[in-house]
């Protein structure tokens, strides 16, 4: 009797446990409840995938004349050769603001982890067999100016994807705090190539937030 007590007194504690578990997360939401929310923060991550990956923000081409006077002051900054201050027309002036915009459309771990330390600091690109390179950052901000480094012509920018709103669906594994989706989607020059694709919804703050790049 003593050992059905002791059983018993195990499977109640670990019943609590899920329960407690299932508390924390909760149920994950029907699509309705996120359909207008995923597309809104899709539609906003291409300009933020452009900002990124894509052509950049605006600049002021350091090799027109016109703009000789305003790089006369970084003539002795080695690190500013091959990069283009932002032109004030632009959007956005400086990394906190950059950093603003795109914390309202990606999660905030996705972007500490796995965008800012390439965006903004620079990393160091290994592979295999191969020389490691260093890749400099594509944003630095010096003073009051933002900079922003033009790439070689030819370098690669992933092409933007379209997104088939009416294949959404959640899949599992999804809960009250992460929501796993499934959506269609194809580049956009090759329309006829559609892909599966597996985005992430994450809450953060009380708010949905998108934990993988959509490009």
């Amino acid at each position: 009797m003593k050992k059905i007590y002791q059983i018993l007194t195990v499977v109640l504690i670990l019943a609590s446990v899920l329960i407690g578990c299932t508390g924390c997360t909760g149920r994950a939401p029907k699509l309705e409840q996120i359909y207008d929310r995923v597309v809104s923060l899709i539609e906003a991550s291409y300009e933020i995938n452009e900002i990124f990956y894509g052509n950049g923000l605006p600049y002021c081409d350091r090799n027109l004349p016109v703009y000789e006077s305003l790089y006369s002051d970084y003539t002795k900054l080695g690190y500013v050769e091959d990069y283009h201050i932002v032109s004030e027309q632009s959007k956005y002036h400086t990394v906190e603001e950059i950093k603003q915009a795109a914390g309202e459309v990606y999660s905030s771990a996705l972007l500490e982890s796995a965008v800012y330390p390439g965006i903004f600091d620079g990393l160091m690109q290994s592979t295999p067999g191969a020389t490691s390179k260093y890749l400099p950052a594509r944003y630095i901000q010096d003073n009051t100016d933002l900079f922003i480094l033009i790439e070689e012509e030819g370098t690669y920018h992933p092409t933007p994807l379209i997104y088939d709103y009416a294949s959404m669906k959640i899949i599992r594994p999804s809960n009250g705090q992460r929501v796993s989706i499934s959506i269609n989607a194809w580049e956009e020059d090759k329309p006829d190539r559609v892909m599966e694709m597996k985005l992430f919804l994450v809450k953060e703050n009380d708010v949905w937030l998108l934990d993988k790049l959509t490009v």
